[in-house]
This record gives structure tokens, sequence and C-alpha cells, in this order.
């Protein structure tokens, strides 16, 4: 038996009941109890922060989410994230809210042209409460999440496992740490991830300049060595059925350089491996990327799957500024990256996806239905010929089909592809 197929669930007799069965589970707004239970709670993420703090005093909320970040130097107005140099990490616990009419794809914030002037958790995605935690309890509080995400059910071949998995998203460029806990929580919900979504959130600049982006990429090189002992012990100890890793822009240097360095322990078995590891928009020197990685990164995963786009205007400007490494992995049309020796990396071309007129086109991962519907295919264990894509060049690569809604895709219980 695989690493990969190794089942991680843990009993569920040490686990302790600190918290309601919600506050690991859903990401929703505080409601009277009797309209909560109408409502088909959203699955919480758990994250892992590196590099400030965030708080907010004085609010309480009944969904959670798990984080990890390293000792604060201070802290910027609530819920926002204060940019520091990476030291030791921290856990914790963070409410996030999903309001009750929200649209795939959708992370709602207030809008002006709407006389919205403050955060209401009926009808915006909100970041509620912060809560640290040690460690230890920040590792039975996942396992428990996680377990208590398994479900059986009685299939025509037998009985059938849905659930019991987590994933680890990693932001990239310009976010702060409420950013990415709030899109965390976004697609957890628009996946409708059954398991534990965790973040890890690394001491992004939050500045939109050519100076903050210079500054990010140092902190992502900062930010490796914690990383890397923080998924070891995701993969380790979890629980998790299967575990996967999802990573945006400039995150997916650090989730690249840590697989990398992960590859021995896990081709050994000393790890177990992960199941998706999913590479959205990566702003990643191509030719570095399929020469010094990816032989490395298909020996910690049962498959890879890497979203592009021609249209993605901050890889464009991404291009521009690094000279030397100019093409991106996240370059489609005449700069995608194919893989012919590395079957289990699959590359997928985005460029026909609606992104918006007035966006970057960056953000795709998390903005697009359509992307959001076969991100729960691939972690739900459908190759690409099963997800309705067309492929490229034989098998190479492969694109969505212009009339696909992408809407059919269905949980596929503890089918994995690979």
């Amino acid at each position: 038996m695989s690493p990969a197929s190794q089942t991680r669930a843990a009993p569920p007799g040490k686990f302790r009941n600190r918290f309601p069965p919600s506050r690991v589970r859903c990401c929703r707004p505080l409601l009277p109890s009797d309209e909560r239970r109408r409502r088909r709670p959203a699955p919480a993420p758990a994250f892992a922060l590196h590099g400030g703090a965030c708080q907010r005093d004085q609010l309480h909320h009944d969904s959670s989410i798990l984080w990890n970040q390293p000792r604060a130097t201070g802290r910027s107005r609530p819920g926002v994230l204060l940019w520091s140099r990476p030291g030791p990490l921290q856990f914790g616990f963070c409410d996030v809210s999903i309001p009750p009419n929200h649209d795939i794809g959708e992370l709602e914030s207030p809008k002006l042209w709407k006389f919205e002037f403050r955060e209401d958790p009926e009808k915006h995605v909100v970041l509620m409460r912060v809560q640290p935690a040690e460690g230890p309890r920040f590792i039975t509080e996942l396992q428990r999440a996680v377990w208590e995400s398994i479900e059986w059910r009685e299939t025509p071949q037998g009985p059938t496992i849905i659930g019991g998995e987590a994933f680890v998203f990693v932001h990239g460029f310009n976010n702060t740490f409420e950013d990415a806990a709030r899109r965390t929580a976004q697609i957890a919900k628009d996946i409708n991830f059954r398991g534990a979504p965790i973040m890890y959130s690394w001491p992004s600049a939050s500045s939109g300049t050519l100076r903050g982006y210079q500054d990010d990429g140092q902190s992502i090189a900062d930010s490796e060595e914690p990383f890397l002992a923080f998924l070891a012990g995701v993969a380790k100890q979890s629980g998790a059925r299967r575990v996967h890793v999802v990573a945006h822009s400039m995150g997916n240097r650090l989730v690249s350089e840590t697989l990398r360095k992960l590859s021995f322990p896990m081709s050994t078995g000393e790890l177990p491996r992960f199941n998706q590891v999913v590479l959205t928009a990566p702003d990643i020197d191509a030719d570095y990327f399929r020469t010094a990685i990816a032989p490395r990164l298909v020996q910690t995963a049962d498959r890879v799957t890497i979203y592009s786009s021609s249209r993605d205007i901050a890889l464009r400007a991404s291009s521009w500024v690094n000279r030397i490494g100019r093409r991106r992995l996240g370059e489609a049309g005449a700069e995608l990256t194919t893989f012919p020796d590395l079957r289990s990396i699959e590359v997928i071309d985005a460029s026909q996806v609606d992104t918006g007129l007035f966006t970057l086109r960056h953000s795709y991962h998390s903005d697009s239905p359509t992307i959001l519907a076969d991100l729960k295919g691939v972690l739900s264990g459908y190759a690409p010929g099963e997800r309705s894509l067309e492929s490229l060049w034989g098998t190479l690569a492969w694109r969505f089909r212009p009339s696909s809604s992408r809407s059919d895709i269905q949980p596929a219980g503890h089918t994995v592809v690979r």
C-alpha cells in the first residue's frame, strides 16, 4: 500500500468536546438557533499564519478556522495583518462568516455604490474573530474537524467514505491575513469541501508596488523553513485520509520549494504523500520549475495540476519585472509550459474562462465558478477527461470547452485517480 493510499483518520475517542461541532465545520453568520438548523453548514478553514498578527476584539461567531503564525510585533487596525519579518510560528482559531445569499466565486464586501459602509455578516464574507492556541491544541482540533467531516454512504459498489480530508491554501502577493482568511473560507464553501480547510499565511507587505513585490519575494524565501515544518506536521498528524495543497500566485514559490525539500522523506515513506497539489496562476520562473522542481514535486503527490492563462495581466507584469527568469509558469498560449516526461503533472489552460472586464484576471482560482467547479473535481479525484476538458497536443495539456458550464461535477467519494 502506497503512503498516499493509507488511511490517516484518527479514532473519535481522543477528541474532547471543547467547542460545538459547528465551530470546526462551518462558515456562516450568527443566526437564531431555529434558523441556523435550516441552513446547510459550510466547512470552516483551518489556517497557518507566518509573520504578523490579526485580531478581532469583542466579536463572536459560531464557525471556526485554525491558524498558525509567527510571534506578533504589534498590530494594525483590527482584522488586518501587520506585516513583519518572519518569526516563530503561532497557532489558533478564526471565525469567518459566509452570507446566506452568497454567490459562488464572490467575496462579498461592502460597496459604496450600495451605500454599504460597514461589514455585515448577513451580506458579506467577514473575518469575525481570531483566537490564539498552542500547537498541540491546534493539532487536536484539526484532527477532530477531519473526523467529524467523515460520512458513510451506501452505493451499488458498497459503503463509500465521504469527507475526512484536508487542504492547505497558501495565498499570493499583496494579501493581508484578513484577505487570505476570507478567501480560504469562500473557496471551502464554494467547492463544498468536506474536511478541514487550512490556510498558511506568510508575511506579505500587502503593498501593490514594485518594492512591495520585491519584499514579498524575500518574505517567501524567509518562510520556507517554518512552512516546511508546518506542512510536514499536517501531512503526518492531521488524521486526514487525504491531504491536498492549493497555492496561488507567488505562494506557489513557497509551496514548490518546500515540496522539493520534502521529496526525499515522502519518496521513502517517512512522510505520507499528498493527494492533490494544485498550483494556480503560479508566479514562478517556468524553466527553473521544469528542470529543478517538477522532477521532485511528482514524488510528493499523487497528482499535480497547474492552472495557467494567457489573459493574466498580473503575470505579464511579473514577466517584465523578472527580466532573467522572464517566462512564468502561469502563462499560457505560446508560453504554456508542458511536461511530456512527467505524466502525473496536468496543465490546464484557463485562458477561455471568463474572469471579468475590470480585473487583473489573476484570481480566477477563486473568482470563477468554472474554475471552482473544476477544482472541486480535481480534489474529488476526477481525471481531466472526466471533467469535460478538451485535450491539447494529445494529452500534454487541457483547456476548458467554451460551452462548458462545469455544473455537472459531483464529489467522487473515496475514488482517487492515479
